[in-house]
């Protein structure tokens, strides 16, 4: 439990009790103290430095866990990060890359880790920690509650976000093979909850009879509904083909428009930001060849036209994973990873994408002699961008790995 909030503090003093009981010390005006309390499911370590909003700064950088799959500033210049141990981590870094704490949740059952994180209206995180888990955390990401959806197949939740009424929406996907007449497996959802964890109520997706539709990045739209990205497939004589999907709902999930774009092959979208024109801008990728894929970027207007779409990419492998809009809302970056042949190592790339046509203003590929994916970016204080994902190129384990770097995408 946090007593006190840390605010551009000279000092950080970690009280860490051996016995759960919290305290308050106050020292002086400028001076905030604040309490660990550990439990089963969180356990929180805060360093002592001070954050710095301004610091101008590249580096790369292995965290502490297996792999990083989403990232946000956060309210006090820091950055927070969601990923996995092989259970969800959650956890802040300064500008520099260093750990300010993290927060695990071991003691919540059944596989889960963190697709996604959120800051919530009360300074706090909420976490979409993939099969069937969402968990809501105090600002130094001790839980506070979550939440198992209790269907009888799993339910893949890859993104949650804070409505402006403070409820909670839900998407994803429904795991499991819907041939035979399963009504739930292999739809799309979105599940609308309260702000304490209630179920209000849950839509699903796709057409019948086909595995794997998933919704992977929401938004919500200016009119109280929803923006959802995702992959929806098509079913040819019981052929099935992912097409980049993106659909808008009504504040109920009642469908109100829906793009489909994909041929016989494989495209999905993955991540979706909205502009304050109530546009969006989805990424994912899309297939030219069997052997040849590119990432995707698409300009969608609030009433579903189709303002730009591109492709980008070499000759065998670019997919986009994640999409940050700059402040000034000119160019979002967009990463992912790529391969330049069958057979050769990924490595985390990054795209400069002009907001106004959708072409590339620049690119820039890191990693090392194995497999690095990203998986999440965001606009860093100094305008660069932070991204993490998952990497093998450092040691024999798999590593959350992230590299910051300059406004081209540059680590000097």
């Amino acid at each position: 439990m946090l007593i006190g909030n840390l605010v551009k503090p000279q000092v950080y003093l970690l009280i860490k009790l051996e016995y759960l009981k919290p305290l308050i010390l106050i020292v002086s005006a400028n001076l905030f103290y604040s309490c660990g309390e550990e439990s089963l499911q969180s356990n929180t370590s805060p360093v002592h430095e001070q954050l710095n909003c301004d610091l101008d700064t590249t580096f790369s950088k292995v965290l502490s866990g297996t792999a990083g799959y989403d990232i946000i500033r956060s309210s006090d210049c820091g950055y927070v990060i969601s990923g996995s141990t092989g259970k969800t981590i959650l956890m802040e870094i300064d500008e520099n890359g260093n750990e300010l704490w993290s927060g695990t949740y071991g003691g919540i059952s059944g596989s889960h880790w963190g697709n996604s994180v959120k800051e919530t209206n009360d300074g706090g995180y909420i976490i979409g920690a993939a099969q069937n888990t969402i968990i809501k955390t105090d600002s130094l990401g001790v839980e506070e509650w979550h939440k198992k959806l209790s269907y009888s197949v799993h339910h893949y939740v890859e993104d949650v976000i804070q409505t402006s009424d403070g409820d909670y929406i839900v998407v994803g996907g429904a795991g499991g093979d819907p041939l035979g007449g399963h009504a739930i497996q292999g739809k799309a959802f979105i599940l609308r909850m309260s702000e304490g964890g209630g179920v209000q109520w849950v839509k699903r997706y796709g057409i019948i009879d086909a595995p794997n539709n998933s919704f992977w990045g929401v938004v919500e739209a200016d009119d109280g509904g929803f923006v959802v990205a995702g992959e929806k497939l098509q079913d040819r004589n019981f052929e099935f083909y992912d097409h980049f999907w993106v659909m808008k709902t009504d504040a109920y999930g009642e469908e109100e428009w829906s793009i489909e774009s994909g041929g016989n092959l494989w495209d999905e979208a993955q991540d979706i930001v909205k502009l304050s024109d109530d546009s969006y801008i989805v990424t994912g990728k899309t297939s030219l060849s069997s052997s040849n894929l590119n990432m995707k970027v698409m300009r969608v207007s609030s009433s579903g036209q189709i303002l730009w779409q591109s492709n980008h990419g070499g000759g065998n492998y670019d997919t986009g994973t994640a999409i940050t809009l700059s402040q000034n809302e000119e160019m979002v970056a967009i990463v992912g990873y790529t391969r330049s042949s069958s057979g050769s190592p990924f490595n985390y790339r990054i795209w400069g994408v002009d907001v106004a046509s959708g072409q590339v203003m620049w690119s820039k590929i890191h990693g090392g002699n194995q497999e690095d994916k990203a998986f999440g970016v965001v606009e860093s204080y100094d305008n660069g961008f932070n991204i993490v994902g998952r990497s093998y190129s450092h040691g024999s384990e798999r590593v959350n790995w992230i590299v910051k770097t300059d406004s081209l995408g540059r680590v000097q």
